[in-house]
């Protein structure tokens, strides 16, 4: 239960420098927003779910995005080490949100059938 706890802490503060960097633009310049962020067992690895801005959805495609971003991930990395305070720092691996994709799908769906 412990673990458990500890993870979901670490995954916050993660969250919160990895959205930072990002908004920050300096690392990289496309406007992703971080959704959720999940951590392994070992905290070793670090799932990263982003999606595209509404500003950036007509210019780019998103697994263009994600793979650009992965390509990115050690600068990344390397950016949040001063935001956290923890002696290791998870690999990052940058994945597409597909919930977000089906909320809006569904979504329309709904509105198209009332």
């Amino acid at each position: 239960m412990k673990k458990e706890i500890r993870n979901l802490k670490i995954a916050s503060v993660l969250y919160r420098a990895i959205s930072r960097v990002l908004m920050e633009g300096k690392v990289f310049n496309k406007n992703v927003v971080v959704s959720d962020v999940k951590l392994s067992q070992d905290l070793k690895k670090a799932d990263v779910y982003v999606v595209l801005s509404s500003l950036s959805e007509k210019d780019c495609d998103i697994n263009t995005t994600v793979n650009e971003i992965n390509q990115a991930a050690w600068l990344i990395r390397k950016s949040i080490s001063s935001y956290v305070d923890l002696r290791f720092i998870p690999k990052l691996v940058f994945k597409t949100d597909l919930a977000f994709d089906n909320f809006v799908n569904v979504s329309k769906i709904l509105h198209n059938y009332t």
